[in-house]
């Protein structure tokens, strides 16, 4: 069974299987993640906003009504997730999660242990965060449909839960299918567990849990791809960004940011002036996961293009007064021209 749903992640909560598993349909369907912490109660957040676990099948929109969660109850949940066994997750935990079976991530808060500057552990679990993986393949359709050179690289930007993960798990699989053309070798560089566990295809390599630094050269090296997918590009992954560009492989990726900031980001620009990146895609956000706000074309570094015609806007209601314009001399978009889709 593919990673995909609530009650996906709910049957890995054994402290809270049932609970969790009597909710409603409605709040299943429209939830990206449920939190836990200690003295408040189980909060689900979702496209509707946050309701709380009240008792088997009801949920309230006031904390009130519902029960706090003991601070004995997080660590027994805590030592669940671990399979009892914390110290085989460290690694996880200096990074701030665990990974829950293919395709889940359990966000976790604490106290770090500090040494020379460097987190090298966890104590004190105050709080888990339990995101929900959902597939929602032909989301990237437009892509493709559009004509958009994917083969020349494809940044998506967006804010958390604005469905980022599931839009790049879609280009990879249809890459891999050969949907739109002939199939692609695709490699999935997947650190934290959350994009592989799908079915992706037949020409899709799947990397699990290496940094993306690592990941991208083993990558390179030995799995010849045409496509390289990874998700959530940091400042720390610039230098394998730039092999990646030097040995001629496309890299489709993610990069945190919203429609009206993302611009002024100094990574997201970085990104786009080391040539990695023609297209820049940007999400709608949380109230619309996986669908896209705009598409902009990037003029190839040191072309120097402008104009309208090097840009794509999409969706529902955006005149022209929203739409992105032009590339920059050196490939970078230029700012939009008003309020950017959301």
């Amino acid at each position: 069974m593919e990673p995909s749903g609530f009650d996906y992640v709910a049957r890995q909560v054994p402290l809270y299987r049932d609970l969790l598993l009597s909710l409603p349909q409605w709040v299943k369907e429209q939830a990206f993640d449920f939190h836990f912490s200690a003295g408040q109660p189980i909060s689900l957040c979702g496209r509707e906003g946050i309701c709380f676990l009240v008792g088997r099948g009801c949920v309230s929109r006031c904390p009130q009504d519902a029960p706090p969660v003991t601070s004995q109850q997080i660590r027994e949940l805590f030592l669940q997730i671990c399979g009892y066994s914390v110290y085989a997750h460290e690694d996880e935990l200096r990074q701030g999660y665990v990974r829950l079976g293919e395709g889940c991530r359990v966000g976790v808060c604490g106290s770090a242990v500090m040494e020379g500057g460097v987190v090298r552990g966890l104590r004190d679990v105050t709080s888990l965060v339990f995101r929900i993986p959902r597939r929602r393949w032909g989301c990237a359709d437009r892509l493709f449909t559009g004509g958009i050179p994917v083969e020349k690289g494809v940044l998506v930007a967006g804010p958390p839960s604005s469905g980022k993960t599931t839009f790049l798990r879609d280009i990879a699989r249809s890459l891999s299918l050969g949907r739109f053309a002939s199939g692609r070798r695709v490699a999935i560089v997947d650190e934290r567990g959350e994009l592989g566990g799908f079915d992706l295809g037949p020409c899709a390599d799947i990397l699990r849990g290496y940094p993306k630094e690592t990941g991208l050269e083993v990558a390179l090296r030995t799995l010849s791809p045409e496509v390289i997918v990874c998700d959530e590009l940091s400042q720390r992954d610039f230098k394998a960004v730039q092999g990646a560009v030097a040995a001629g492989v496309a890299l489709v990726a993610s990069v945190h940011g919203d429609t009206n900031g993302l611009l002024q980001r100094p990574l997201c620009r970085a990104l786009l002036e080391s040539g990695a990146f023609q297209t820049l895609v940007c999400l709608k956000g949380r109230s619309a996961p996986g669908e896209l706000a705009w598409i902009q074309k990037v003029a190839p570094w040191g072309r120097g293009e402008r104009g309208e015609n090097a840009c794509e806007a999409v969706g529902n209601g955006i005149d022209r007064a929203q739409r992105p314009v032009g590339g920059l001399a050196g490939g970078v978009p230029s700012e939009t021209e008003g309020t950017p889709a959301a």
